[in-house]
């Protein structure tokens, strides 16, 4: 069933009005534009998986983030050089490498979770009852959504 969007507009506008929608929602609550942590929205989006799990191997870090591996060693190795994540080899299988926080990363990403929340809630008590309904429902499909479809072109 086409939605009145897909029946006006081209796959191009689509992909162009979500992309405007991210930023202005990236935007809005990125804790690194509101308080000068010099780190990159790369750097904080590798630290925030950390949230989910301890560690991860870097095949499972590059494929989560989408990132080739060569991109992702060169992300990890410069948040070693700043003290914030480390790796170390797995004792069963020596070839394969894990990647954890340290605890002055930890500290970071908490920090970094406390400070967006702050924002989050900031920006939802400017709005009424019924907005904040329609926008959590909304962020809610969309999340749905697109497990879904990550799941479904994993799959293809």
């Amino acid at each position: 069933m086409e939605t009145s969007a897909i029946k006006k507009l081209n796959w191009h506008d689509i992909v162009e009005r979500i992309v405007s929608a991210y930023n202005v929602i990236s935007k809005s609550i990125n804790p690194a534009n509101l308080y000068k942590i010099e780190l990159t929205s790369a750097q904080i989006k590798v630290l925030a998986t950390f949230i989910e799990r301890d560690c991860y191997t870097m095949t499972a870090l590059s494929q989560l983030l989408s990132v080739a591996m060569p991109t992702m060693t060169a992300m990890i190795d410069r948040l070693i050089q700043i003290g914030l994540v480390k790796r170390e080899r797995d004792e069963r299988d020596r070839r394969v490498v894990m990647v954890m926080l340290t605890p002055e990363g930890k500290k970071v990403i908490d920090t970094l979770m406390v400070i967006r929340k702050q924002e989050i809630e900031k920006l939802l008590q400017a709005l009424t009852h019924e907005e904040v309904d329609l926008f959590l429902g909304s962020i809610e499909s969309v999340a749905q959504l697109l497990a879904k479809a990550r799941i479904n072109s994993e799959e293809s």
